[in-house]
């Protein structure tokens, strides 16, 4: 029997072959369309990608941390809260589903820096939320060993490691008629003279100590116990972290432009007045405020550092009989106003002080105030800080810091701590991981002058999430 030329092959070969050319046209087209969806999903990110990914099943991408609220320092280790993002796309193929859509994540850390190095001594995953509205982070303050925190609910973090040791479960243990009573809500969480204090839904208000965790009616609880540290002022200006000056007994220290200088050394001038005219009541008004007033702004002017000297004499208006009472009390008198003669003029410049207290950082060995100003105006400048002796003015050293705003400042014996930012030089609008501020903690060693830092914007991204530090 005569066969075909060339040769068929059988049915089933050639069907197979078929269907063999399919499946690979199908899978090619599936692996170039899933590398289509990762591409839309990640963007930039998709350059990233590693074999450790495709291994783990995921593609995980971390933004820089975001300071929350104010820290705490408590002797030399200062407490910041951080919130981080994580961005997390699945990276397995499936065949049987469509792909699993990309979730984001908010870590909320706690990190322990050493004011000697300004390094961490521990970073603590406190809680990771999927749902990421309406969640109030910040922490309220400190009872001994418990550092305070709200988010959503109160907690206590242990200042040693980090640690949970205080949740809304363990404090209802130990106290179970609050059980069912709390308010998760602004307002009725807080942190006072008392320590934390909570009001329930009856109205009643609570103090819990940090120590047990038992609670006590405020009404009885001590005022102001020991063991009790507030947070730093957290402010939203440099400028609100700096002082017109100090008095010290009959002295008073301070800066001032030397257009003001010459204003305050001259006899007040009545706006609108003729300078020969006759004084009055009103002239008198004006000399009981002759004198340098509280910088609510510093202006962007040089300052030097001026002397005067300051004495209390009384407030009764002018000519008051000796004969009559004298109640109305007393009001500083300035005079003599010096430069002080080695202080150069500093940009900006005001003392420098923790925003809460009534007076700037004052030090001895050698006599010396802490002036805070800039290096040059505009984006481009950085804050520094030079130390200023008595009574000459002498720049004992002068620190650049690697901020252009501070956000606090936290006093101590030999070392000074402080939170700020400063401009990217690297920012990308289009990069939503790319921070427009780098945030930094500081430390300023007062006898030396010698500055560390952190940079936690670009350092927590660095660093692996998923383990923080111990």
């Amino acid at each position: 029997m005569n066969q075909p030329y060339p040769p068929q092959p059988p049915p089933t070969r050639g069907l197979i072959g078929f269907l063999s050319r399919l499946i690979v046209a199908l899978m090619l087209i599936l692996v170039l369309g899933y590398f289509g969806y990762l591409a839309i999903t990640l963007g930039p990110d998709v350059k990233t990608i590693g074999l450790q990914d495709f291994l783990g099943g995921e593609k995980r991408t971390l933004s820089p941390t975001d300071m929350r609220g104010a820290p705490l320092r408590a002797g030399d280790r200062v407490y910041v809260l951080t919130t981080q993002s994580e961005r997390i796309v699945p990276m397995r193929l499936r065949l049987s589903s469509t792909p699993q859509a990309p979730r984001q994540v908010l870590h909320a850390d706690m990190w322990a820096f050493d004011t000697a190095t300004a390094q961490p001594v521990w970073r603590k995953r406190l809680r990771t939320f999927e749902d990421r509205d309406r969640i109030d982070f910040e922490m309220l303050g400190a009872d001994g060993n418990t550092i305070w925190v709200m988010m959503r609910e109160p907690m206590g973090v242990s200042m040693k490691d980090g640690s949970i040791i205080a949740d809304p479960q363990r404090i209802e243990a130990a106290n179970p008629a609050m059980a069912g009573k709390r308010v998760n809500e602004p307002g009725y969480v807080a942190f006072g003279g008392q320590g934390l204090q909570l009001t329930l839904n009856d109205s009643t208000q609570w103090v819990v100590h940090g120590d047990t965790l038992r609670a006590e009616p405020r009404e009885t609880a001590p005022k102001n116990p020991p063991g009790l540290l507030a947070l730093a002022k957290d402010v939203v200006y440099s400028s609100r972290l700096q002082m017109r000056g100090m008095t010290v007994g009959k002295m008073w220290l301070g800066v001032l432009t030397d257009e003001e200088a010459k204003a305050y050394q001259a006899d007040p001038v009545i706006p609108g007045r003729d300078p020969n005219a006759r004084r009055g009541v009103l002239y008198d008004h004006f000399e009981t405020q002759h004198f340098p007033q509280p910088l609510y702004e510093v202006q962007p002017r040089p300052y030097r550092v001026w002397s005067a000297k300051v004495e209390q004499v009384s407030a009764a208006p002018k000519g008051w009989s000796k004969d009559l009472p004298d109640t109305w009390g007393t009001r500083p008198k300035f005079s003599d106003y010096k430069a002080l003669p080695e202080s150069p003029p500093f940009l900006q410049g005001a003392l420098l002080y923790d925003g809460s207290s009534e007076t700037p950082y004052w030090f001895r060995e050698p006599d010396s105030v802490l002036v805070m100003y800039h290096d040059k105006l505009g984006a481009g400048g950085r804050l520094k800080v030079a130390r200023v002796s008595g009574p000459a003015g002498r720049v004992v050293w002068d620190a650049a810091l690697p901020i252009a705003n501070m956000k606090s400042s936290m006093p101590g014996k030999a070392v000074l701590a402080f939170t700020g930012n400063e401009p990217n030089p690297t920012y990308d609008p289009d990069d939503e991981e790319s921070p427009e501020m780098l945030a930094k903690v500081v430390m300023l060693d007062v006898p030396t002058g010698t500055v560390s830092t952190f940079d936690m914007s670009t350092e927590s991204v660095r660093q692996d999430a998923h383990q923080p530090t111990p």
